[in-house]
């Protein structure tokens, strides 16, 4: 068995990518809403304290942290104090200090899944198992293993679950005495400027993961851990083997940010334009590709849905002819699948009408190449 690491699908697909790929592969937010002027005020009065540059805490700077428990404890309704939060260098970062601090050698994960998570898992040695109804995974999970879980917006399935599937995911985990990762990145990018109470809040041993990175940019790497403070303090040993502590500057030019905006303010700019990209994209598959079956979403920055032929073989074609999405197998552990993912943040309105055009015809020729 070789012991060579394998890359993330998706990675790859970025790499192969150049200025004349129109791009629907990445989880890319719309870099026309980073909110550059108010971050380059706010680098400003960052850099008059040379602190911002000097080595800081693991667990993450105190004023920053206390600023992400009062978004759990006003916008959530989930009462968190700032020993419960742990900055990460990303939200991909805590999948790796979260596992190193527990025991557990196998991890349950809902069937498709994130291929970010599904990489971290892998690459630690965890067994993966995964499951599709609430009933396989009450057989599944147990007091010795975890459940990953996407809550909102479902990367890659675009999935929310209501609130009665939130109690009864806690009810199970209640009586398995099991470890939960919940994945809250997509959680605020409701259309509708709405946000459901996470899982976590209804099971304590719980472990809430947040980022920065679709709300206001992903280069800045800032995510953050909200758990129980017994648990913040089992996965700092873990952190600092990592990088000691994410990068001090970044951190105090997000809480800066935070102080002199409206976060929120600008997560509803963010939502009203998605809610737009993703209406256009839905017209365009309608008239370009009617073939192709998906449920529109009610947020998050994805169009999941199926063709009539494999989605790998197409998706191969399909950059051959510099258009790029992200067939579902990757998502899956072991199953072949007809369905894919689309991005429609990242593109702009002309990009996304040529490339659901352009894909039609490599479509129809690749249709036509496996009937003859």
């Amino acid at each position: 068995m070789s012991n060579k690491i394998k890359r993330s699908y998706i990675r790859e697909i970025l790499d192969a990518t150049d200025e004349d790929t129109i791009s629907f592969a990445g989880g890319l937010p719309d870099k026309e809403f980073f909110p550059l002027n108010q971050l380059s005020k706010a680098s400003k009065k960052v850099f008059k304290n040379a602190d911002c540059l000097q080595y800081s805490k693991s667990q993450g700077i105190e004023g920053l942290r206390e600023k992400i428990a009062s978004i759990y404890t006003n916008k959530l309704g989930f009462k968190t104090s700032k020993e419960e939060i742990l900055i990460t260098t990303g939200s991909q970062q805590a999948f790796d200090i979260i596992l190193k601090s527990l025991d557990s050698k196998q991890v349950i994960v809902e069937s498709p899944s994130y291929i970010g998570a599904l990489g971290a898992f892998k690459i630690l040695g965890k067994e993966i198992k995964d499951f599709k109804k609430l009933s396989e995974l009450e057989k599944l999970i147990n007091s010795s293993n975890i459940l990953y879980a996407i809550s909102d917006y479902q990367n890659p399935s675009t999935n929310v679950y209501s609130n009665k599937k939130r109690k009864n995911i806690a009810s199970i985990l209640n009586k398995s005495n099991s470890t939960l990762i919940e994945d809250g990145a997509y959680c605020f990018l409701n259309f509708k400027n709405k946000v459901k109470t996470p899982i976590s809040k209804l099971y304590e041993n719980s472990y809430h993961l947040g980022s920065f990175s679709k709300i206001v940019a992903p280069g800045l790497r800032l995510g953050w851990v909200r758990a129980k403070a017994e648990n913040i303090d089992n996965l700092l040993a873990a952190k600092e083997s990592l990088d000691l502590h994410t990068s001090t500057f970044n951190q105090m030019l997000v809480e800066q940010y935070l102080k002199d905006n409206d976060l929120f303010e600008h997560i509803t700019k963010i939502n009203d334009a998605y809610s737009k990209k993703m209406e256009y994209m839905a017209k365009c598959f309608k008239k370009y590709i009617p073939s192709f079956k998906f449920k529109k979403p009610e947020g998050g920055m994805f169009i999941y849905g199926s063709f009539d032929v494999d989605s790998m073989l197409l998706a191969k074609e399909a950059l051959k002819e510099n258009i790029a999405f992200v067939p579902a197998e990757v998502f899956y552990l072991d199953e072949k699948s007809n369905e894919a993912r689309f991005n429609f943040t990242n593109a702009t309105y002309k990009e996304i009408k040529m490339g659901i055009k352009k894909l039609s015809s490599i479509l129809d020729n690749y249709t036509k190449k496996i009937n003859s």
